[in-house]
Order: C-alpha cells, then sequence, then structure tokens
C-alpha cells in the first residue's frame, strides 16, 4: 500500500473516533478558537467575502469551525478521506470536495487564505502540496500552516507513552485489531520537520514573506495523552476532561513554556506564507 492510499484507508477507519480522542467538540467555543488562530497567524481578520480552502480539513476544525464563526466566508473543505468529509459535514461545514492536497481542482489565483491545521506531515510531497497551494493562492493572499510536528514530538510522546501504559488500567496489550490501528495511526504520519527545513521547502515553492514558529509543548502532550488513553481504555478516558486540560496545556504554553523552553524542545511549527 502506497502513502496515499494508507492515508486514506486509515483515515477513513479514524474519522469514527478521531474527536473523540483528541478532546475535540464542534460548538461555538471551538469555532471562535478557529477564527482566532487563523487571526493570528494572519496577523489580520478575514475580510467579507474572502475564500477560504481548508486544504486536509479532516473532521472541520477550521472548515465547520470558520464557516459558523464567519458565515461572511466562503470556507470550501478539501480533503482524501471520504469518512473524514462525512465528520465534516455534521460538524456543520457543507462546501466540501473529495480530492488529493497536491491536485487541487481550483483554478489558478482563486483562492484568499489556504488553511491547513496537521495536514502536511501526513502527504507523501509536502513540496509538492506547498507549491499547488501556491499556484492557488492570490498575490495579495496567504497560506496558514498550524501544528506540523517537529522531531521531537515523537521522542517526548513515546516517553509520556511509557509511563502511562504501566498505569493501572492501561497495562496489557491491545486486540490484535486494535493494535492494527494503533499502528497505521504511526504509519500514517509520514513526516517531521525542522523549522529551517520548512521554510526552506517553503522558498523553494514560491513563497517570498515566510514566517514560521516553533511553539507548543504541554498542549500536544496533553493531545498524546487523550489520544492514548481512548486507545487503551475508552471507559477511563471517559471521566477525564480532555478538552479542559488541552485549553489549559494551550495557556501554558502561551504564558510560560514558549517563553522558556528552547525552541528544540517545541513540539510544532506554525506560520504564514506568503506569494
Amino acid at each position: 500500500m502506497d502513502d496515499v492510499a494508507l492515508n486514506k484507508v486509515f483515515h477513513d477507519h479514524e474519522c469514527a473516533y478521531y474527536d473523540e480522542r483528541f478532546g475535540i467538540v464542534h460548538d461555538e467555543a471551538s469555532a471562535a478558537a478557529a477564527e482566532a488562530e487563523v487571526t493570528r497567524l494572519l496577523g489580520a481578520p478575514l475580510r467579507e467575502g474572502d475564500v477560504v480552502l481548508d486544504a486536509g480539513c479532516g473532521t472541520g476544525w477550521f472548515a465547520a469551525g470558520l464557516q459558523r464563526a464567519r458565515p461572511d466566508v466562503v470556507v470550501i473543505g478539501l480533503d482524501l478521506s471520504a469518512g473524514m468529509l462525512g465528520r465534516a459535514r455534521d460538524a456543520g461545514a457543507d462546501r466540501l470536495v473529495q480530492g488529493d492536497a497536491t491536485m487541487l481542482p481550483l483554478a489558478d489565483d482563486s483562492v484568499d487564505v489556504v488553511v491547513g491545521r496537521g495536514v502536511l506531515h501526513h502527504l507523501p510531497d509536502p513540496p509538492a502540496a506547498l507549491a499547488e497551494w501556491r499556484r492557488v493562492v492570490r498575490p495579495d493572499g496567504a497560506v496558514v500552516l498550524s501544528s506540523e510536528p517537529t522531531p521531537v514530538v515523537e521522542t517526548h510522546g513515546a516517553w509520556l507513552l511509557s509511563v502511562l501504559l504501566r498505569l493501572p488500567g492501561l497495562r496489557g496489550g491491545l486486540a490484535p485489531e486494535d493494535e492494527f490501528w494503533e499502528l497505521a495511526a504511526m504509519a500514517a504520519n509520514l513526516h517531521t520537520f525542522e523549522r529551517d527545513e520548512l521554510v526552506a521547502l517553503a522558498g523553494e515553492a514560491g513563497y517570498v514573506d515566510i514566517d514560521i514558529a516553533v511553539s507548543g509543548f504541554a498542549e500536544t502532550l496533553a493531545m498524546t495523552a487523550s489520544y492514548a488513553v481512548h486507545g487503551h481504555n475508552p471507559a477511563l478516558a471517559r471521566v477525564v476532561p480532555w478538552r479542559r486540560l488541552t485549553t489549559v496545556g494551550a495557556l501554558a504554553d502561551s504564558v510560560v513554556w514558549d517563553r522558556v523552553l528552547p525552541s528544540r524542545w517545541r513540539h510544532t511549527l506554525t506560520g504564514r506564507l506568503r506569494p
């Protein structure tokens, strides 16, 4: 199975439990958070009538959230997985397209903003995706990247899992089918990126104004814990307030960890690319 087929099959399966395992609820609060994230990264609010493409929309964090928060903006969600698109539709997105993020069914210069949350690392050819997004973005538009993993997140995640899986209620192996899908989840994460590497890829794809920062620590660890505990003991996981924990983790990152931790310890790349 090639990497594209692997991601399609895995995400068609994962869509059934993705939101629960990451503590995502599609509501007014998540919509406001999605809009705030895009506004912060753009450095300005979306404009009335803007066309926004959520490339690799998944269950609709941006596609449904922005549509709810900004009904005056046209939001298009695109994903390879029909299952993920179904979940995005349930979350409130209604302009949805099944397709490959490296071969967009859109005209040149037809989109004001491309947003992608944790999608680039799933794509077999990130340079091709960046070039394709550059093709469809208008000259005064931008690409917003969010939550792309750095190499150290895998190291810290492995340390966290080694502790969690020794706790009562989480010890012991998984059933063979569950073990298969846990391994598929790891295999579907095709890349991690150093900041300088992603900056270089963006430059080669034709972007001129490149602003990428390294951030995140506590929030990503909370999400890793949520994903693991849900996989090993769903009943236990459902009594833990994961959404609150990830919100607190994000606040701790912005107030403390993004300020004091060296960049090599931070977990995600987030930023803005302009032509």
